[in-house]
């Protein structure tokens, strides 16, 4: 909840003013104090008390109840910065709702519209709906469908103010359930429950690769500005922008699935970070290597998977990192500058997609988690970024040593997908 700042005032006597007796003291204790009356906190008007969580008239609190519980969307046909006062707060119903938020007042507190004759109606949570959908033939949620408050929905009011984060969420929900599909074996139904397993690096790199065009369409449906560029433009940021993305994912998916010793990939599978002699062990296969010189090989290898944890995945969840915050970072990853051949344009436009992005998150910080200091949440995440830089380095250098020794080597096009050369 914001709270109120509170500002201490020291009593001070006019000049020239005798002290009072111990009689006119006594008395003026006993006298009652005038109250102030209250502003409205949206459009300045007489306020009637505490509404939803701030100052409020009848009159925004009544229009604020009806906007959330009709679940109303509106459209301003301005620039998002209308005046609000008592006169004119009719005028632009979507800033005067934005104003609403902005002061602090929480859509969580309105109470759901009953029926007229007969039992309350219950609707099923949004939450509870994609659950369902995302864990037809997977007992396993293999991303954000996941029980939990890091990546809950927020109420449709919040639509206008945050259009790229809303629309990266409900994209995302998209590649979930695409993802239940591709990752499926052939002639493995979908109705089938499937249980999640530790896969050999054979296994990782192919979902890996089928990833990248589940991803791509994921970016396109997300921004606007990303469709418009030149093709050129457009593979110079999503190949610089797939491994990072997917080292990023998976220490998301530890953190809301609270692991730290696997990493999760997307389709539910994990790496077994506590047992990498199996993620070197192919099946069927003649082994490269000696037992002893496979546990070397994954000595070898151990500090970059801890780099991973010890560098995103605890700072994730010691922080607590939410999906929309998640999301703000991808788009500070992909809108990247300073690209080899990225022209001067398409890091304007970079730029523009960032600051929107930022406004977004300031207002989600500020009006749905209720931080009276957003500057350092904002701050906090970004320290996540250069810990990315140095966890993707290392993992492009591990697939490069394999890839010279030939030992444990990767697929052509999984070498050149991790060092962006496929496109």
């Amino acid at each position: 909840m914001i709270t109120a700042k509170i500002e201490e005032t020291v009593p001070c006597s006019p000049p020239n003013m005798e002290p009072l007796d111990n009689t006119s003291l006594e008395e003026s204790q006993f006298r009652p104090e005038k109250k102030e009356k209250s502003t409205c906190s949206i459009c300045r008007e007489d306020g009637d008390g505490y509404h939803f969580g701030a100052e409020a008239c009848r009159a925004c609190a009544a229009f604020f109840r009806r906007s959330v519980s009709l679940d109303k969307t509106y459209l301003c046909r301005g620039n998002n910065d209308c005046e609000i006062t008592a006169n004119i707060r009719c005028m632009c119903r979507s800033c005067r709702f934005a104003k609403c938020l902005e002061v602090g007042m929480n859509p969580a507190g309105v109470q759901q519209r009953r029926d007229t004759i007969g039992k309350r109606e219950i609707k099923p949570d949004s939450t509870d709906l994609m659950q369902l959908l995302g864990s037809v033939g997977d007992g396993y949620p293999p991303t954000t469908s996941a029980q939990s408050a890091l990546v809950e929905d927020l109420h449709p009011s919040f639509n206008d103010r945050m259009p790229i984060l809303m629309k990266m969420r409900v994209n995302y929900r998209k590649m979930d359930n695409a993802r239940l599909v591709i990752h499926r074996k052939d002639g493995q139904s979908l109705f089938k429950e499937k249980t999640p397993k530790a896969v050999n690096y054979k296994e990782a790199c192919a979902q890996s690769i089928r990833e990248v065009s589940l991803v791509a369409d994921w970016v396109a449906w997300c921004f606007d500005d990303f469709v418009t560029l030149p093709m050129d433009q457009k593979k110079v940021l999503f190949r610089n922008f797939y491994t990072p993305f997917s080292v990023l994912e998976g220490a998301f998916l530890c953190h809301i699935n609270d692991t730290s010793n696997a990493l999760i990939l997307p389709s539910g599978d994990y790496i077994d970070t506590n047992n990498l002699k199996s993620f070197f062990n192919i099946p069927d296969e003649e082994q490269p290597m000696t037992d002893d010189e496979i546990e070397k090989f994954c000595r070898m290898f151990k500090p970059s998977f801890e780099l991973n944890r010890r560098g995103l995945v605890l700072p994730m969840m010691a922080e607590k990192i939410d999906v929309f915050e998640f999301f703000a970072l991808c788009t500070f990853v992909f809108w990247d500058f300073g690209l080899d051949e990225q022209t001067d344009d398409c890091m304007m436009i970079g730029k523009s997609v960032k600051d929107r992005v930022m406004k977004e998150l300031a207002f989600y910080l500020r009006c749905a988690k209720r931080l009276e200091e957003p500057s350092l949440r904002v701050a906090s995440l970004l320290t996540l970024l250069p810990a990315l830089q140095r966890c993707v380095r290392r993992f492009q250098e591990d697939i490069e040593i394999t890839n010279v020794f030939n030992v444990y080597a990767p697929p052509k096009d999984f070498y050149d997908l991790v060092n962006g050369k496929f496109c």
